[in-house]
């Protein structure tokens, strides 16, 4: 039958109570016996030789008992002061190795590592709050590697997320328990597991999951203060890990921001005069010049419309519409645009809670749902258009926007390459993600373009690129 969520410290609580009411039994028995002892001595007459003897005797065992006592409580303190060492040395030992450490996920292992030879741990993990509200695991020491090799998470319950933002160390919870349930662990003795929470100010980045078989202080207080410093010093170095990535991003999107700029500034309007030059060129040799001439200044044009059409593309990629809420928060505020612009009714329908794309591949994505979104207004005559977005528990991706408008002919290779230029590069962007574009359209049937793809969390390497929080 599994224990209390204090059965340890319970058990020590009461060995140590136990031997503290014997010693005080024996020195009590022992004080009584020379007390009685002492008014044998003064009323012994013709015994007070045996007297003496049995008072002298009673004396020595007091001494001897009152000696014991003292030096069994000195060697206690003094093994107290050895363990507080001892956790001083840990701390010590893991916070030097935290700092430096460069990778997060080199930390992790070496925090495991270090935890599980400190206080002879039964084994110890380490599970992350990652985008879309998972739970999942990133880092342990002591559990078969066979298990830990295959990718391990947990959806975050309202009851599960509950449980971990509360700042208390948590023991023999049924919603923690399932941590141990997915990495096959022995459930039926998880009343010996410490949950520690990882918060930092008011988010909660994870937990750290430690399993013993006997507490390694005696002072059962003093063991979970350290398991909280511990937590404590963990949590900063993974919130410093994401900061210093997030300024690392933040760089280099206002780099990318300020090559926009430039771009706009100096070459667009470049490429625009010399369109607009080239276009009154061709009208006004239209009726004087032979045609090589007019057909030579058309390919002008058309390279001049090319390379503008390409430096609007790159202008627009530097500049990122995507904030921290995600793709589909970006795609509702496009279609919130787009409805206005266009008076088109717009069904988005999601089903993408078990994505975990990293930002750049949502970019590729946006990208090509703004460009298909751009051609729908201007070019398709719709009533209606539909997107929706799907991803199952494999990573399988399928993204469909079609519309019931006047269609056109799917282009062909034939086709002038300055000619539908959007279409493209949606395909392009697709090979990027790895993934296939479809465009099914005809005249007077409406447009269907579907991208499928897939991707996997677990072939990331660095928890950094996933994590998020739960904030209370």
């Amino acid at each position: 039958m599994p224990l209390s969520h204090t059965s340890l410290y319970s058990d020590f609580k009461n060995a140590s109570w136990k031997r503290l009411i014997n010693c005080i039994s024996i020195l009590f028995l022992l004080l009584s016996a020379l007390a009685i002892s002492s008014y044998w001595l003064v009323h012994s007459g013709e015994q007070q030789n045996v007297a003496i003897m049995v008072h002298v005797l009673l004396l020595v065992c007091v001494f001897a008992a009152v000696a014991s006592i003292g030096l069994r409580n000195q060697r206690q303190q003094l093994e107290e002061n050895l363990k507080k060492n001892q956790a001083q040395d840990i701390l010590f030992k893991i916070a030097s190795s935290i700092n430096t450490c460069r990778e997060l996920k080199e930390l992790l292992n070496r925090f495991c590592d270090s935890i599980y030879l400190a206080i002879e741990a039964d084994n110890v993990s380490i599970w992350l709050v990652t985008e879309n509200n998972w739970l999942e695991y990133i880092a342990s020491t002591g559990i078969d590697p066979a298990i830990v090799n295959q990718h391990k998470k947990l959806k975050l319950t309202d009851e599960l997320s509950n449980v971990i933002t509360e700042n208390k160390i948590i023991h023999n919870n049924e919603h923690v328990t399932k941590l141990a349930e997915t990495l096959l662990c022995d459930v039926s003795e998880d009343y010996k597991s410490y949950y520690i929470p990882l918060h930092y100010q008011d988010r909660t980045l994870g937990v750290i999951r430690i399993k013993i078989t006997s507490l390694p202080f005696n002072n059962h207080q003093n063991f979970e203060e350290l398991l909280v410093t511990l937590a404590k010093h963990l949590s900063i170095a993974i919130e410093k890990a994401r900061v210093d990535q997030e300024s690392r991003r933040m760089i280099i999107m206002q780099e990318r921001s300020l090559i926009a700029n430039e771009l706009h500034d100096s070459l667009a309007q470049t490429l625009a005069s010399l369109r607009f030059q080239v276009r009154v060129l061709d009208e006004n040799l239209q009726s004087t010049s032979e045609f090589k001439s007019i057909r030579g200044i058309e390919q002008v044009e058309n390279s001049l419309d090319e390379a503008y059409s390409d430096l609007r593309e790159l202008i627009a990629h530097c500049r990122t519409p995507i904030n921290n809420q995600g793709l589909i928060a970006a795609v509702e505020k496009l279609i919130s645009r787009f409805r206005k612009e266009s008076g088109m009714h717009v069904l988005l329908q999601k089903e993408w809670q078990y994505s975990d794309l990293p930002p750049n591949m949502e970019m590729h994505i946006f990208r090509i749902i703004q460009e298909a979104m751009n051609n729908i207004r201007k070019h398709s005559d719709a009533n209606n258009v539909h997107i929706m977005f799907r991803c199952n528990e494999k990573g399988d991706h399928h993204i469909l926007i079609e519309n019931d408008g006047i269609g056109f002919e799917t282009p062909t290779s034939s086709d002038h390459p300055g000619k539908h230029l959007g279409l493209t590069i949606m395909k392009e962007r697709a090979a990027h993600l790895g993934g296939e574009l479809r465009i099914e359209s005809e005249p007077d049937e409406g447009t269907r373009i579907e991208l499928n793809f897939k991707y996997n969390a677990e072939a990331i390497d660095d928890p950094l690129k996933r994590l998020s929080g739960i904030t209370r």
